[in-house]
């Protein structure tokens, strides 16, 4: 029985020094250092005009200035006669940290002096005036932030052909001191497989020329 005892404490301990011996012989992790890298988060943009407001005093004069609406009244349910205010219009900056007097995005509610359907219009300044850079007749459903730049944008727009619905959310990128179309990403909220979508682009920029969804 002690014979049994003594065998085990042996084992016992022959564990215990091989453990520390192995922990001992192991080099200790060393924590792998974070890069600062600046992460940038694609934002989707709401259209609802119900909910939206302005941030600033500067958004109205903005619009007067654009001669976008009526500045002679306060509030107006007319889209005839728009008042300056955010019912019928959302303003974005053209640029983060650029103040919407010198560059901005106007989105126009659908049915705003009697043009049927939501725009998008771009507009820098040049010297001491806004001038217009493009516009879409389609509205923004995502910014993408690029560093120290314009943001890219993702535009919806919608036809008609031979009874059926289309939508094209389509990419653009700031170039030349305007939007310049890159591609078609998807067709009624599918995919373009990546091996048509040259072709593909190519054929959806012709038909918002055509259809001047584009100008």
């Amino acid at each position: 029985m002690r014979k049994t005892k003594y065998v085990w404490f042996l084992l016992v301990l022959i564990i215990i020094i091989v453990g520390v011996y192995m922990l001992q012989s192991v080099e200790p992790t060393k924590p792998v250092k974070k890069t600062s890298q600046k992460q940038t988060t694609n934002v989707s943009v709401s259209t609802d005009f119900k909910t939206n407001t302005f941030l600033s005093d500067v958004e109205p004069e903005i619009l007067k200035e654009l001669k976008l609406c009526d500045s002679t009244i306060n509030w107006s349910e007319d889209l005839l006669r728009p008042s300056c205010t955010p019912n019928f219009f959302r303003v974005f900056p053209l640029k983060k940290d650029f103040n919407i007097s010198n560059g901005c995005m106007v989105l126009l509610k659908a049915g705003v002096n009697g043009f049927p359907v939501r725009r998008l219009v771009v507009y820098e300044k040049e010297g001491q005036e806004m001038v217009q850079a493009n516009g879409f007749v389609g509205y923004p459903i995502e910014f993408r932030p690029r560093p120290d730049h314009y943001d890219d944008v993702v535009i919806r727009f919608f036809e008609r052909y031979e009874g059926q619905k289309y939508f094209y959310n389509c990419l653009f990128s700031w170039k030349q001191s305007r939007y310049q179309y890159v591609c078609c990403e998807q067709i009624n909220d599918a995919n373009i497989k990546p091996e048509k979508q040259a072709k593909v682009s190519a054929e959806i920029l012709k038909i918002l020329n055509e259809k001047q969804l584009v100008f």
